[in-house]
């Protein structure tokens, strides 16, 4: 199996999705395609507005994380505990540990996004209105559905990634570097990719749901995963209809200069380096 660095491997992935949109751009009706881009651009730039707002709440409450509380554990008898499930399966101490961090993550949106949205009911209801007329996720009836599935992804992302390379580290003798700020600016690629993509790297590049090892080498500190086949989509089918915008955290900025994408990275940087390193 031949191993990449992620660059490569997302820069294969990206020249895929360029030609999908490409050929799906020449196959729809232009002004169906034309709806299609305003209705998914509407929806983000109110899920940009909403998670600016829910940040600027969320952002300085980080510091107040404990796993140790999450857990109800010391912090000596959480080591061990961590210890024992790196034991049991690889990916048990970085997908027990994301799973904790989203949990509390979920709890501190349900506490302030009905608030945001009560003081904003206009955009509140343009943006539930926005989801409805927008084919992938007209089951999401609530605008907080829709947040949590957002911040909860991001996570699943930066902890699959950094997850893996904690995890490969402790294979490799100690004065082996570890070193992964490389990450941040492929985390920032990868989430700019579309939403059909995303759906088809779930598994291999991330898990929305489970942990699971990701088949891959830490070279000189570098993180190479598999470099695996990607199937492509049925054209007809596929529910981004060329647009690729990318997931709205990335241009989401609070007015103290803070933004969500960054500091979910950050804070999954900071509590894997304290527990798993």
């Amino acid at each position: 199996m031949p191993y990449s660095p992620l660059n490569e491997i997302l820069t294969e992935l990206d020249l895929l999705q360029r030609r999908e949109n490409k050929s799906l751009a020449e196959r729809i009706d232009p002004k169906r395609l034309q709806n299609k881009r305003e209705s998914k651009r509407h929806l983000s730039t109110l899920a940009q507005f909403f998670i600016e707002l829910s940040w600027e709440v969320i952002g300085p409450q980080l510091s107040g994380f404990s796993l140790e509380h999450e857990a109800r554990k010391s912090e000596a008898d959480l080591r061990a505990y961590i210890d024992e499930l790196y034991q049991r399966h690889s990916a048990y101490a970085w997908g027990w540990t994301r799973a904790r961090m989203s949990a509390w993550l979920m709890r501190m949106l349900e506490e302030c996004v009905p608030e945001l949205l009560s003081n904003h009911p206009e955009k509140a209801e343009e943006y539930a209105r926005a989801m409805r007329q927008t084919d992938h996720y007209g089951f999401r009836v609530s605008p907080l559905h829709h947040l949590k599935a957002g911040y909860h992804t991001a996570l699943c992302v930066a902890c699959k990634w950094h997850g893996t390379a904690y995890e490969l580290s402790r294979c490799i003798p100690p004065d082996c570097p570890h070193d992964t700020p490389q990450f941040r600016d492929e985390l920032r690629f990868f989430a700019s990719f579309s939403m059909s993509m995303l759906a088809r790297s779930d598994g291999y590049l991330w898990d929305s749901a489970g942990a699971e090892p990701m088949d891959a080498v830490l070279d000189d500190g570098i993180l190479k995963p598999a470099s695996l086949e990607i199937e492509e989509v049925q054209l007809e089918r596929v529910p981004d209809f060329g647009v690729r915008l990318g997931c709205p955290a990335l241009r989401a900025k609070c007015a103290d200069g803070s933004a969500a994408f960054i500091g979910i990275v950050e804070w999954v940087e900071h509590e894997f380096g304290r527990w798993l390193a």
